[in-house]
Formats: C-alpha cells, structure tokens, sequence
C-alpha cells in the first residue's frame, strides 16, 4: 500500500528525532481574549529565561523597542540590563525610521555598560529592518512576529519559535553580523552541517541575506507547491498591491489559487483591518472553491482603547500538518521584496500540530468571522 506523503513524513521525521534540535512554540496572547492555547508558554516568560540563562553575548535585531512603565517589557529590559552588568555582551540593532518613533527605551539601553545600540537603514532596499529575532550564546535563538513592545507581549495575539539550536544560531548570526555592518565588512559563512528541510532560517529580501542564507518567498512558494491536503496561514495583513503602483504582485496569491485548484483545502486568517486596504483581495480569494477566508475582531480592552493593539499579528503557515513557517513578513510585496524581515522552516509534526491547535482556536473563537 502506497503511504501518503504526510504519513512518509512522520515516519521518516521520528527515525531521526533524537538528532533534532530543541524547538518551542511561543504564544502572545490579548489579556482578556480565550485565545490562549494550553502547553504553549507565553512570550514574556520565554524571553526571560532565554536572557536571564546568556552566558557569553545577547544579538538583538528589532523594528523597534516600546516600553511603558509598570507593562510586561519592562522586566525583559531590566533582564538585558543585568545581563550586560555580568558580562554578557549585549548588540541591539533597530531601525532607522522607527527610532525616531521611539527613541527613548533603546537609547536608554545605549547608555548602559556593555550594551551596544546601532540604527539601521533599509531605505536603501526601498524598505525598513522589520525582523524580530535574538540570538543567545550563538545557538539559543527566538524568531517571531514579536515586536520588541509592551502591547506585543500583552494585547496582540503573536507567534514565535524558540530554537536552541548551534546551526539555526549560526545562520541568524551571519543575518545579524551583515546587517550590524551594513555590507561594509566581510562576514564568514557558516560552514556548519546542514540538515536540509528540518529546521532553515529564511530570510527577506534576498538581496539584503548573506551567501546561504535561503530566500524566503522562494521556500513559502515551494512550501504552498508542494501542499497535497491543506495550507492554514495567519497573517495581520493579505495584499496584492502595490504601495505607489496601480500595478499588482500576484505571485503568493496566484500560489493558494493553484493549490486550491489541485484540491488543497486553503484558510486564511486576517485581521480586520485589512479589509480597509485589501478588501478585494481578499473577497476575490473568498470566493475560490476550496479557499476559506475569516478576518478577525479582538474587542477592546476593559482599561481603555489601546493604539496599535488588539489585534492579530501572527505570521505563520502549516501545509499539510507537517511542514510550517513562521516569520515577520505581512503577506505583500513590499515586505518580501524591500524589508528585512527573518523567518524560519521547520518540517516537525509536533511543531506544526501545536501551529495548528493556535490556528484552530483563533479560526473557531467567537472574535473570527467567515468573509463573503
């Protein structure tokens, strides 16, 4: 009997467990919301002990850092504080544009002993630095859509993998070595053993990635291409246009059409106020046989209205229950094409099953509603 390519891939995935590096799924989860998914830590408790366990170094590449007195960033903060006061060293990368947004928490860490602060400027690419990663020790690694912010930890529903991982640690410090000089200096490739569809690091744009370092859009079109069953994606923001075109950049969308045309169940989760900027896109995709779209509302907090909260910003894909991603990159071309942003492959069915039970409890919650 012909085995089905999921079971082939769970079967061929446990006769190599052993040798597989240490991956967790981290939620960030709206206060007041049901969404948050039993066995899976949250964001703030995983930083924390991620920084509060360096040893040697701490390499930190943000879109940007907001604190608020008395809110969930401020211990992680002071963690990275006292981490440089033992020695650990400490180099936090932001971007440019957004620093002057926020420029008070990241010059604040600036002035503290052996921490380091530089701003980086994609306008060059035509876009910003909206990765977010960190890199502890060179191998213990987290890479999400976790903004460095106090709303990020508190009232945004986010997704971020932690890998300790000496590989996965050393790909994303080629990024962040590259990205710290800014192409001025060489960087060393990591001649490190690779095990080819585990655990990649991708990255975006591929002209901005060091020599190795795979394409992100490339592996999510193979990811969708390759999909025999079903694709769950969860994004804050779905768009084929343009910013400043009448043009439209097709190329993901014209992807979950095909996979859809072959058969392949596809749902797509989007916050609601993407329907201000891609409604027709994304009615256009609702009415596709086998496509499912839900955008999704997080009410209010019961303190008071919060800017730029309270909402979805995950960035994640399964196909088929086995293989998934996990990144920064909103789905457009700009975020693709222009922005550095980090993500990451992983082909494990305990990764992609915990994905899912996160997908599932925001696709079934009373805050999603079918699009049509």
């Amino acid at each position: 009997m012909k085995l089905s390519q999921t079971v082939f891939a769970v079967l061929l995935y446990h006769s190599f467990a052993w040798a597989l590096p240490s991956i967790e799924v981290v939620q960030s989860v709206p206060m007041e919301t049901k969404l948050l998914v039993p066995g899976i830590r949250q964001t703030q408790e995983v930083w924390l002990e991620m920084i509060q366990g360096a040893k040697s170094k701490i390499d930190l590449e943000q879109f940007y850092v907001s604190d608020e007195a008395g809110q969930a960033l401020a211990p992680v903060l002071s963690a990275i504080r006292e981490a440089a006061s033992r020695g650990v060293k400490v180099r936090f990368l932001v971007d440019t544009k957004f620093f002057a947004t926020y420029p008070d928490p990241i010059s604040q860490l600036g002035h503290v002993s052996g921490i380091q602060v530089k701003k980086v400027d994609f306008a060059s690419y035509g876009g910003v630095q909206h990765a977010k990663y960190f890199i502890v020790d060179g191998r213990n690694a987290f890479v999400g859509s976790q903004n460095f912010d106090w709303r990020a930890l508190s009232h945004i529903h986010e997704i971020g993998l932690r890998v300790d991982d000496l590989l996965v640690g050393a790909d994303l410090e080629m990024i962040f070595e590259k990205d710290w000089a800014m192409g001025s200096l060489f960087v060393e490739e990591s001649n490190l053993l690779r095990m080819p569809g585990v655990t990649t690091v991708v990255a975006s744009p591929t002209k901005a990635n060091p020599s190795g370092i795979s394409d992100t859009l490339s592996e999510v079109l193979k990811l969708i291409g390759e999909a025999k069953e079903v694709l769950k994606l969860q994004v804050m923001e779905y768009s084929t246009h343009i910013y400043g075109s009448i043009e439209r950049w097709k190329i993901l969308d014209d992807a979950l059409r095909a996979a859809a045309a072959k058969g392949v169940r596809v749902q797509l989760l989007v916050d609601v106020s993407d329907l201000k900027k891609a409604k027709d896109d994304l009615l256009g995709l609702a009415q596709v046989k086998n496509i499912e779209v839900k955008t999704v509302t997080i009410p209010q907090w019961s303190g008071g209205a919060i800017p730029f909260a309270r909402l979805i910003h995950s960035k994640y894909l399964v196909a088929d229950h086995v293989s998934s991603w996990v990144g920064s990159e909103n789905w457009s071309q700009g975020y693709f094409m222009n922005t550095r942003n980090v993500g990451l492959l992983v082909s494990r069915p305990e990764i992609s099953a915990q994905l899912e039970q996160v997908f599932d409890t925001v696709w079934l919650s009373e805050y999603s509603l079918k699009l049509q």
